[in-house]
Formats: structure tokens, C-alpha cells, sequence
């Protein structure tokens, strides 16, 4: 298991800030999910500088690809065509930077679906098959991320997604664990139990069990040790991205002394 940090926490400032926080933290931290979305949208210039910094600091990169008001599985066919041409330029970008695995998100249930039920699920399917038959045609490993609780999720618990990977055409495709989703709806150990062997990839951060507020690991309910224990005990050997918005260095100093005890 490798442990890096997610830049989730700066999505609200600039891509000057992030240069600041690598460059800063290039003796902590080697390894770093970007997020393309907000004002961290990567364009040529830091596709370029992300690429220097991998060369001499020995980075890592995860990527997770754009989501704000994004929805692959839209019954309105702009907003899809939208969404996923969106999620297939941020594997793209993966790619040129040799990422190691880009997360993607499912797409929601929309005011449609009350006259079409059932539609999204399917639209989300053809969806991600599309976006993972471009990841695999250019080496790219895809992984797809457990949503929190809510009724507008398509894939949140562990049933949705049980019903989902039997699907043909996705054998491929990981799960990217957010512990702290499966947390708000009770399912943390259930998801670590169903999916050990299709997690490929997974996001660290606390809650007290009701929203989705990404505290520092170890401010909300998550039985940590536990969870670290069924993922070394599963073979996961992937990243442990920490994705606190709140303290985001205390948590990935925190997540290394846990898995030290582990």
C-alpha cells in the first residue's frame, strides 16, 4: 500500500497554490491525486510542470477526473455528451502523464427518471463501458467510486454495485473505496468484505456517519484500525489516497502512524 495525498482541498484556490503545496511537501509526500475540476483544472502548462515534478521529485500521480455538474448518466443527451467528453479529456490527460489510475464517478438519478425508471442505470452503463474502453485502449486503469448516501445516487451501497459489476464488459474496471462514503451509509465493512478483490483504488477521510464533510482522519467514526487491517489482510496493494479537506497533513501524518501499527 502507498500512501498519498488528494489536492481535493484546494479546489477552491489556484493551480499556483498547488505548484506551492508539491513542491512544499516533496519530502512527505511522493505521491498525489489531482483533481481536474474547479480552478486545479489541468491545462498544457500544468499537464507540463506535473510532468517536471514527477522527473525530480520521483511523484506519483492519481488522477480524478472533473465531476461539478456533471452527470454521465443524464437522460438529456447534451448534458451527457457534456459529462463524458469532460471524464474522456481527464484520461486523456492521465495517460500523458502516466498516471496510475483515474476515478471516476457514476452518474444520478435526474427528474427523468420518475417518467423512465430504470433509464439512468442503463445510460450509466453504456456510459462507463464507453469511458473504459478509451482508458484500456490507452493503458489507462480506471476505477469507480462508491457514492455517499443519498436518493440521487445511481451506486452507492454495496448492493448497487453488486448488481452492477456482473455486468459484461466491465472486468476491467476497479472499484475506487471511498471509506468515508461508505461510512454515511453504514457499509464499511461490507464493501471491504463483497469487493476486496475489485478494489483497486481508495479515498481516506472521516465523518460522524450522517454527511459526507471529509474530516481529518480521526475527528468522525470511521474505526480506522479495522479498515487498515481488511485491506492488508485483502493484499491491497494500491493507493491510499488521504482526502481530508480539514487538516489534510495532520491526516496523511496520522495515516502513517496507524498503518505502522497495523
Amino acid at each position: 500500500m502507498k500512501v498519498g495525498l488528494s489536492l481535493l482541498y484546494l479546489a477552491g484556490s489556484s493551480l499556483k497554490q498547488m505548484y506551492a503545496d508539491l513542491e512544499r511537501m516533496a519530502d512527505e509526500c511522493s505521491i498525489w491525486e489531482l483533481v481536474d475540476d474547479g480552478n486545479l483544472k489541468l491545462d498544457d502548462d500544468a499537464l507540463r510542470r506535473l510532468k517536471e515534478y514527477a522527473s525530480t521529485y520521483g511523484f506519483e500521480y492519481s488522477l480524478h477526473a472533473p465531476f461539478t455538474d456533471l452527470n454521465i448518466a443524464s437522460l438529456n443527451p447534451e448534458v451527457r455528451r457534456l459529462s463524458l467528453k469532460a471524464v474522456e479529456k481527464a484520461i486523456q490527460k492521465a495517460w500523458k502523464l502516466n498516471a496510475g489510475i483515474v476515478v471516476i464517478h457514476p452518474g444520478f438519478k435526474g427528474a427523468l427518471e420518475y417518467f423512465f425508471p430504470g433509464k439512468s442505470l442503463q445510460v450509466n452503463l453504456k456510459a462507463i463501458r464507453k469511458l473504459l474502453s478509451l482508458a484500456e485502449e490507452l493503458g489507462v486503469r480506471l476505477a469507480l467510486e462508491n457514492m455517499p448516501k443519498g436518493s440521487w445516487a445511481i451506486l452507492s451501497t454495496v448492493e448497487d454495485f453488486e448488481g452492477f459489476f456482473v455486468e459484461e464488459g466491465l472486468e476491467g474496471l476497479g472499484l475506487a473505496l471511498d471509506v468515508g462514503h461508505a461510512l454515511t451509509i453504514g457499509q464499511v465493512e461490507a464493501f471491504l468484505k463483497k469487493f476486496k478483490g475489485k478494489i483497486s483504488h481508495v479515498h481516506l477521510h472521516d465523518n460522524l456517519g450522517e454527511e459526507d464533510s471529509h474530516l481529518r482522519i480521526g475527528a468522525g467514526k470511521v474505526d480506522w484500525n479495522s479498515t487498515l487491517k481488511a485491506l492488508k489482510e485483502a493484499g491491497f496493494s494500491g493507493y491510499l489516497i488521504v482526502e481530508s479537506v480539514q487538516q489534510p497533513y495532520q491526516s496523511l501524518k496520522t495515516l502513517k502512524e496507524l498503518l505502522e501499527k497495523v
